[in-house]
């Protein structure tokens, strides 16, 4: 059954999944672009969000062997020879999925929680949207009504707090938890999401799924309670070492986020907690790939995952220049955890003036803000991106 979805167009996740985004709206899945209608979760229960109008037409279009608009991500990474999310679900759910069909009634299985944009970090390909520490730069900047509405919507968990008992309804079903954020470690709440489980009995039958950023070291006492669960994976979002980390994700030392990483390893005693280090590609980082490789080989996570960078365009890898993407792809095309990405680099020209432009506004303001220099910190990649002369 798996193989033979993964082979074809059709996508389980809007029969099994919700995202609830850090606005508190819903979507069938984190990459997906758009919203499902008007919906907020903290006054709409995920139930009828999932059975909803929006959602029976997004599986229909999937039952006809479409390929919805909204989907183009996972489409874009499978051209490139990744493996999608959608492909990744199947093999995530293929125990529960044995005898699902598309005409399968839909249920919630897997419920991926944003809850908020508190975080503790301004990373360089991240915004408002995401962190609330970005939305108060980004107000700083000027004007910015939009960045302003995220810092109001991405603090939606304080304002509602019987979201977290509301919800007690539906996690009876769910098998598979993602926690992203905003920085999930620091809101305190999706804690209590966790211990409903476990005092239910639900949790030996769930998995866990955490994106942090490795600054936060929880108490003890979330290690035990982890330990309850089927099996939890706590991704740590590492795109580079050293300083050249920190310049990307300001805010983090590397020193203590590397001591973190250690402890979370330490204190781990069961066998049920895996450990993964998720680096996300961008023009920051494409010269420091064998670097991040080697350091990586090292910490010896269960997984290394790479994920390509969509948004800002200006820092996507598909608008470097094509000297520079020549000189990527002879330098690193050996590393096997590359080759999708320096694929996905090639496969589109998207480098223009108006592009250079706009990264080098985004990149000096930034800098100005911080008292930083990209030239200082990336001086090989300055010489191709001509931020600074």
């Amino acid at each position: 059954m798996v193989d033979k979805y993964i082979k074809s167009n059709m996508c389980v996740l809007p029969w099994t999944s919700l995202e609830v985004d850090t606005n508190g709206s819903a979507s069938p899945c984190c990459l997906y672009k758009g919203e499902i209608d008007s919906y907020k979760v903290y006054n709409t229960d995920l139930k009828t969000i999932q059975n909803s109008e929006y959602m029976e037409r997004l599986r229909q279009q999937f039952r006809n062997g479409e390929k919805p608009a909204g989907c183009t991500m996972c489409w874009q990474e499978e051209e490139a020879g990744k493996v999608s999310k959608r492909m990744n679900s199947y093999y995530k759910m293929k125990n529960s999925l044995q005898d699902w069909t598309p005409d399968t009634a839909p249920s919630l299985k897997f419920i991926d929680f944003k809850l908020g944009n508190i975080c503790n970090l301004k990373c360089r390909i991240c915004g408002s949207y995401s962190s609330s520490k970005w939305a108060q730069e980004e107000l700083d900047y000027g004007n910015n009504p939009v960045a302003r509405q995220n810092l109001k919507d991405g603090g939606w968990p304080k304002r509602n707090p019987q979201f977290f008992d509301d919800i007690k309804d539906v996690l009876q079903d769910v098998e598979y938890f993602e926690f992203t954020g905003g920085e999930p470690m620091m809101i305190e709440n999706h804690f209590k999401i966790l211990e409903h489980c476990v005092e239910q009995g639900y949790a030996p039958r769930q998995y866990i799924h955490y994106n942090t950023n490795g600054t936060q070291l929880p108490e003890e006492r979330i290690f035990w309670m982890w330990s309850q669960f089927k099996n939890v994976e706590i991704a740590f979002s590492i795109d580079d070492v050293g300083t050249k980390f920190e310049y990307q994700r300001y805010g983090a030392k590397w020193d203590e986020v590397e001591h973190n990483l250690k402890q979370y390893k330490s204190y781990v005693g069961t066998n049920n907690t895996d450990f993964q280090i998720c680096s996300t590609i961008n023009i920051f980082n494409i010269l420091s790939l064998d670097k991040l490789f080697d350091w990586v080989k090292e910490f010896k996570p269960k997984y290394f995952h790479v994920n390509t960078l969509f948004a800002p365009d200006c820092f996507n890898i598909q608008t470097l220049p094509q000297e520079l993407k020549k000189i990527v792809t002879d330098k690193f095309q050996h590393l096997p955890p590359y080759r999708s990405i320096i694929n996905f680099m090639n496969m589109s020209d998207k480098h223009s003036e108006t592009m250079n432009t706009e990264r080098r506004r985004r990149i000096r303001i930034t800098d100005e803000y911080r008292k930083e220099n990209f030239s200082s910190i990336f001086p090989e990649l300055n010489n191709f991106l001509k931020i600074y002369d």
